[in-house]
């Protein structure tokens, strides 16, 4: 019992640290408006493509 609650607290702990380190991760240039400029493709499951602005 004791080793399920450690290993759950791990995995909390570190999915904590990596969502911290990815929103401190700078956006690549050329990737700032991704969404303006979607012309639109055959991928409707893109949350860009302009199929979801409705």
């Amino acid at each position: 019992m004791l080793s399920a609650v450690l290993l759950f607290a791990a995995l909390g702990a570190i999915y904590a640290l990596l969502y911290y380190l990815n929103h401190k991760t700078p956006v690549p240039k050329g990737c700032e408006d991704l969404k303006v400029s979607c012309k639109g493709c055959k991928d409707v499951s893109c949350g860009n493509n302009p199929v979801h602005e409705s």
